[in-house]
């Protein structure tokens, strides 16, 4: 069970690990990738030394693998703290940024997103810490029963809550998920030019559209690193599109 999930670790610092040189090979050589995406070059090198390390010490069995655990949970706790407000941001910011692209499966769904964020980063990191700190919390479950079976109780509780949660997200957008309202928003977010990011930046715009005998109730939010159109037709269901402009904003522009 060690071995299997150590090397399970590894797999995914690797991925990650692919995805933070790509991001750091094109700041270095693709002109303008780098002002495009606002690249902090020292974060970019941390972050895959980072990954580095999660490779070499996963891979060996080292002594920081319970520290590197927690610490994969600890960022999952703060990516869900900050998921609706800079949580978007961070999936365009973060050198990891490929990873999470391969779980956008189109505009029409979140479903591969959610799996990412909730079961991935939430229950697995969760899991994952509470295996490889069995020595730390082990013996305490030996000479204190119950005081033992509440701090691991914790943990599992996380796990099921983040679980919990991803269903309870792909019930929720399956009933509120509006084809015809998607294909609005991209209309809508097609429209949207770098003269409107500019003059809007950081605005939220409201309007009313009519697509033949039906009205829906548009929401744009502009922005360079991620403008974002919600659009809601009558029967309350919805429809999202976003993209970045960081174009539209580059300096001197």
């Amino acid at each position: 069970m060690r071995r299997a999930l150590r090397w399970l670790n590894v797999a995914i610092a690797l991925v990650t690990l692919a995805s933070g040189l790509a991001v750091l090979g094109s700041d270095l050589l693709v002109t303008g990738y780098r002002e495009l995406h606002r690249d902090a070059l020292g974060f970019v090198v941390a972050y895959c030394a980072a990954q580095v390390l999660m490779v070499v010490e996963f891979a060996r069995d080292g002594r920081l693998v319970p520290w590197l655990a927690v610490a994969k949970a600890l960022a999952a706790c703060l990516f869900f703290a900050s998921f609706f407000t800079s949580g978007l941001y961070w999936m365009a910011w973060t050198p990891g940024r490929y990873v999470y692209q391969l779980f956008v499966w189109g505009e029409e769904t979140k479903v591969g997103l959610f799996a990412l964020a909730f079961l991935g980063r939430g229950t697995f990191n969760t899991l994952n810490a509470f295996y490889f700190t069995r020595p730390w919390w082990g013996p305490l479950r030996v000479r204190r029963p119950l005081l033992g079976r509440a701090v691991t109780a914790l943990p599992i509780g996380v796990a099921a809550l983040c679980t919990w949660a991803f269903l309870g997200l792909v019930r929720e957008e399956v009933k509120t998920f509006s084809p015809d309202a998607q294909d609005v928003a991209r209309i809508v977010l097609g429209d949207v030019d770098c003269e409107k990011v500019r003059a809007n930046e950081g605005k939220t715009m409201t309007d009313l559209r009519q697509r033949g005998e039906r009205r829906y109730r548009v929401e744009i939010t502009y922005g360079c690193e991620l403008t974002r159109v919600l659009v809601q037709d009558e029967d309350g269901r919805i429809g999202t599109a976003a993209e970045p402009h960081r174009e539209c904003c580059r300096q001197g522009f």
